[in-house]
Order: C-alpha cells, then structure tokens, then sequence
C-alpha cells in the first residue's frame, strides 16, 4: 500500500486530500505543525508521496530538507501551488498539484510519481547489479591472470579465496584440499571465530559431501575425519562475534575442484544473505579457473620430484663411472710396464709367436687406457672439475701435429690423411691440449668408419657467421654472432643417416650396423666433444649421406673481450676457485655508485670485470682471495658510513655453485657485455 505524508496548516485541505486518498486505496499521515517533528514523522512513516502546501511556514526550508533526507528512498515531494502562484524553489520538488484541489488530477499526479519511484527504485537496483556484474567480471580477469602467474598450490588456493570472497562475500568458506602424500588439508576461513562443535560438523560435511559425488564409485582420494589437518584462518575484527552450528543454515554453495577425472579437492561457502544465480556462475567460474593452474602445478610437482631423482641417479652413475674408470686404470699401469719389460732386450730372447701375443696385449691395454680415459673425462666435465688452461694460440702447430700422429695407422689401413690450412688463420682463445681432444677424437672416429683406399681430409679456414649453415648445428650453447674458425674433418667412410646424427652426440650412443658392431667402442668420444667444443663458445656441424662419407666441422669462435670473459667466468665458477661477487643496489639516483668507481674503492683483479644496469653496480671476481674480498667490503662500507645510509644496497658474496654461476651469466647477456 502506498503512503502520503501531508503536510499543511489549512485542516479543510487536509481532509479534503486525506478523503481522496483514503477512498483509493492509498494510507496517509497528517503532519505535526513543527518542522523538527515533521522530520521525524518522515523518517518513521517512510513515505512514497509527500505533498507540502507552499502557504506552510518555512516552507522553503522544509521543502529542502525533506528532498535531501528522503533522497536516497526516492520519495516523491509533490507542492501544493495556488494557481497561478510564482516560487523559487519549485525546482527542489518533484512536482506539484494545483489548489483548489481538482481530485481526478490530484490522484492521478499521485499514481504517476508513485510509478515513477518504483521505476527508479528498479533502475537503482538494476544500477547496483550491474555495477556488481562489472565489479565480479573486473576480478575474475586479475584472478585468471594471477592463476597464470604461480605453480605453488598454496598460493592458488589464496589467490582462489581471495577472489571468492571479493566477489561473493562469504561468511564461512570450507575447502577440502587434497595432497599426493595423503596428507589432506582441510582450509577454513571464516568472518568470526567458530566454535570447535562448528569446526567438526564442517568437516565430517564436506568429507560426506565429497563421498557423495561418487556414490558407489571408487573414490580417487581416501579420505578420513582422523587423517584430515584443519587450518583456521579468521578475518580480525572489532565485533566479538563467533559462529556455531546455526551457520549450517546458512545459503549454501558447493563444488568440486577438478580438471576432467582429476579431483584437487571441494569447497563449500556459506553466506547469512542467499546468493543469487549471478553468485552461482561467477563461484562456478572461479572454482573452474583454479583446477587448471592446480593441474599444471600437480605436474610440474611431478617433473620436480622426478628430476630431483634423475639427478640424484646421475650422479650416483657419475660416481660409479668415476671410481669404476680410477679402480681399472690402476692395474692397467703395472700391466703396460710389465709388457714393456718383457719385449725388452734386457728380458732375454723371446720367440716370434710370443713377441706377437704380447704386441696384442699391448694393443689392448692402450685401447683400454683410451676408454678408461674417456670414462674420466666424461666423469670431469659432468662434475665440472675439467680444468681447462685458455690462452691467445693459434691452432696451425696443433693441426699438424694431429696430421704427423695419425699418419702411420692410417697408412696402415691404406688411407690418406691431409691437411689444408688457410694462410693467416686467425687465433683463438683455446686450451691447446683439449683442442688437440677435439680434432683428435674427430679423425679417430674418421678412420674407424673409412674402408682401406679411402680418404680424410682436416680443412682449417676463417668464417664470419653469415658462412655457418644453422640447420645443420648440434644444439649449440649459446648464439652463434662473429667470426670463427672452422675445422673441418671429411672422410669417405660409411656415411650416417640424416635421422642418426643427433644420436651420435649422445653418452654411449652408437648407430646400429655391421661395422659399428666389429669395431666397438663405448660411443663417448663425440659426446666428450660436444662437451669440449661447448666449454670453448663454439659449435658443431654434421653433414654426412650414407655410402658417400661425412663432413664434420667444428666452429672455434674468433675471440672479443666478452667471449673471453665469459670463457673465464665459467671456467672459474665451474672449477675449485673461489668466487666473489659484490652486488650494489642504489636505492635512489643519487650518485652513489658514480662515488664508489671514481673513488676506486672497489680493487679489480685481472680476470674481474664490472657493469651496471640502471641503478644496480655488479663487480664478478672469478680469481679473489677472501682477503681480498674483505678488503674492499670494508672500503665500500666505510664510504657509506660517510653517506646517508638509505641510498643503498650492498652484498658482499662468495660463489661456489653453479646457480650463482648460471644467475651471473643471465645478468651478464641481458646487458650484452
């Protein structure tokens, strides 16, 4: 029923209006005579309609007060105006019925407003939706792209409830949360404190609740009141208020959290207030948007455990190589020297036949020697202790002592070895004796795939990198950019198939054939220099047709002062030396920095190099004692004494794991040094 306020001093008026509102059905209220009480009048009634006769004291006055209290309710003030009467304030009114009353008009004045406050009323409601609408859609976007920025299961579950809780504001949530190692995890998060009587009946709910999905179906996680850990998290708060069992009344919501048969566990809220059907999609969206991060996380969880294992077995293998290959080469040196002794002249004559045995012997036990060696090498460059000894060299000597050396047995095989270097070949920065490995393991391999009256040629010349075909690299380590020398190692042998030259690089790898098969080999040497080739910035290319020989060619880069220092920094990270790093983070562009360098307060060795990057200095010490270290720690803080002690960060460090070694690095090529 609709309801009219009307306020004026002339009783006739108001009976005459009261009457006629009466006989339409419509509840009125006659006004006091003082406007304070007017007021209070207005806010108990809670009127649609109010008319105010313009002829009443402080009408004006009255007039605005009413408008602004009643604002909000969008009640209607209707004036009561004499024909033609002028005021000034008609327009802090919503309208106005002339007087003498005409009782068609007033009434019909009176259902319009009437209609016009409950079409108001609606569009505010329908105002207040939509601004929910966009206020729930504006938080499921972050929410989807916080879900993309994590694979911590815990966080994603936060991040899940925070959003929940945004959008929906929930009394109690309740989450059943489920974990590979069965320790199940039951999440309550809740405005007031809940009585333990309250705690219990919530899980042993959302336990049946989660049985009840699957009826007769086995569960895909068992779950039990006694294996269940309950977390309480309640929002802190002036009101001293708890929740107990009534809060089970509460307007309900529950979902799976689950990605195709794969179950993360339930949740369930609970609001005083019932949700309404919008409530329903967006808790069905936000639930649905978890499970997929959830199942990312679960395997990325997965591969980490996996590869933790993967690494513990390789380096057990590692170890087992290591002390394997040491046990056999102890007793292979006695055997060498005994066989020396006996096909001496101071031995004695010995018989043709005998002469041949131990010959064989000998033979065996060098190629034995070789194996075990490559065991060794294999075991140093995964455990990052080959040492490597760079230096500016060029590399002619070293091709044509490879040539000479393997002359004899490749004449023994009837097969011709050259080899053909460019005039002024350019130097490198190499360590000569694991150069020396390279090639070596190279032609080895040529003439163990090259029939008798074949050939192999070593081609040595420069190359910029627009001359290096990229399809036909061997994963290399790093960007292929300036000039290099290429070492090219071509034989007419049996040639490999285009699907089996990435095998050939792997540990223990060798192609199935024939011939493969009557020569042996542990199939380490290529993998050895991969490794070798990679410790030097360079690369390796393949090209080879079956029947018709391959063309292996290795790619040395032509040294710079970046390559060089990256070389160093490896090589001393990844060896015994210790490392230090100095790491300054100026808080504000002060200066600071610019102070310490032109102070040369920070001493640099050798091989350290320094850079900075915005309002970061990075000084990397590959060679520094500790002293050293401590000295100039000492320096730089003694500078900051002297400064305002907010302008800056400083870290002082030693480096010894390969993590520290991998972060240098990453800084390192993000600036292009």
């Amino acid at each position: 029923m609709s309801k009219v306020l009307i306020i004026s001093e002339l009783s006739q008026l108001e009976q005459e209006i009261a009457e006629e509102i009466k006989k339409n059905g419509m509840e009125y209220l006659l006004s006091e005579k003082k406007p304070e009480n007017i007021m209070q009048q207005a806010e108990i009634f809670q009127p649609d309609i109010i008319l105010i006769d313009t002829n009443f004291e402080n009408c004006e006055i009255l007039t605005k007060q009413l408008k602004s209290k009643t604002q909000q309710q969008n009640v209607q003030i209707l004036l009561l105006l004499e024909k033609d009467k002028d005021i000034d304030f008609l327009n802090f009114a919503d309208g106005f019925v002339s007087t003498p009353i005409c009782k068609n008009i007033l009434v019909h004045t009176i259902n319009s407003h009437i209609k016009i406050k409950k079409s108001l009323e609606q569009l505010g409601e329908n105002n207040r939706e939509l601004a929910r609408s966009l206020y729930q859609l504006n938080v499921l976007y972050n929410t989807s792209s916080q879900f993309a920025g994590t694979l911590d299961k815990d966080k994603l579950y936060n991040i899940m409830l925070e959003a929940l809780e945004k959008t929906l504001s929930f009394d109690i949530s309740c989450a059943l949360v489920f974990n590979t190692q069965g320790d199940n995890k039951l999440y309550i998060n809740s405005l007031y404190e809940p009585t333990e009587s309250l705690k219990e009946a919530l899980a042993l709910r959302v336990v049946l609740e989660y049985k009840n999905l699957f009826e007769n179906q086995p569960l895909p996680h068992k779950t039990d009141l006694e294996g269940i850990e309950i977390i309480k998290n309640v929002k802190p708060s002036h009101i001293q208020n708890i929740y107990d069992l009534r809060a089970l009344n509460y307007d309900s919501l529950f979902a799976p959290i689950k990605v195709g048969e794969h179950f993360f566990g339930v949740i369930e809220l609970f609001r005083k207030i019932p949700f309404t059907k919008e409530d329903v999609t967006c808790f069905q969206t936000i639930v649905h948007q978890v499970a997929l991060p959830l199942r990312s996380a679960t395997l990325y969880e997965e591969i980490k455990n996996t590869n933790v294992k993967l690494e513990k077995l390789e380096r057990l293998k590692s170890d087992f190589v290591s002390i394997v290959s040491h046990e056999l080469r102890t007793p292979l040196t006695p055997i060498n020297n005994s066989l020396e002794i006996v096909l001496s002249e101071q031995a004695g004559p010995i018989s043709d036949d005998a002469k041949n045995f131990i010959n064989m012997a000998k033979r065996n036990v060098v190629r034995l020697s070789g194996i075990i060696e490559d065991l060794l090498d294999l075991s140093r460059v995964q455990t990052g202790k080959l040492d490597f000894k760079y230096k500016i060299t060029s590399l002619v000597p070293s091709l044509e002592l490879i040539q000479k050396t393997f002359e004899q047995v490749a004449c023994e095989k009837d097969i011709q070895v050259s080899l053909q270097i460019e005039n002024n070949l350019e130097e490198v920065y190499a360590d000569t004796h694991r150069f020396e490995q390279i090639i070596s393991n190279l032609v080895t391999n040529a003439l163990k795939f090259t029939p008798k009256g074949g050939s192999i040629k070593i081609i040595a010349n420069n190359v910029n990198e627009n001359e290096i075909n990229k399809s036909l690299l061997i994963a290399p380590i790093c960007e292929i950019k300036g000039n290099y020398i290429k070492i090219s190692v071509k034989d007419t042998g049996i040639g490999i198939k285009k699907e089996d030259i990435p095998k050939i690089f792997e540990k223990f790898s060798q192609i199935e054939n024939s011939l493969t098969r009557n020569i042996g080999g542990v199939g380490l040497g290529l993998s050895i220099t991969k490794q070798l080739v990679d410790a030097h910035l360079g690369a390796i290319t393949v090209e080879s047709e079956e029947g018709k020989g391959s063309d292996f060619s290795i790619f040395i880069p032509i040294p710079d002062e970046r390559k060089i220092f990256i070389m160093d920094i490896n090589h001393a990270l990844s060896s015994s030396e210790e490392t230090g790093i100095i790491h300054i983070k100026e808080k504000l562009n002060c200066g600071f920095i610019d102070e310490i360098i032109n102070a040369n307060l920070i001493k640099l060795t050798k091989k350290s190099k320094e850079f900075r990057e915005n309002n970061d200095y990075f000084v990397l010490l590959p060679d520094t004692s500790q002293s050293a270290l401590d000295f100039m720690e000492k320096s730089v803080l003694s500078q900051i004494q002297k400064q305002d002690e907010k302008k800056c960060d400083i870290v002082f460090k030693k480096a010894h794991t390969n993590k520290d070694s991998k972060e240098l690095l990453k800084i390192l090529n993000k600036i292009n040094i």
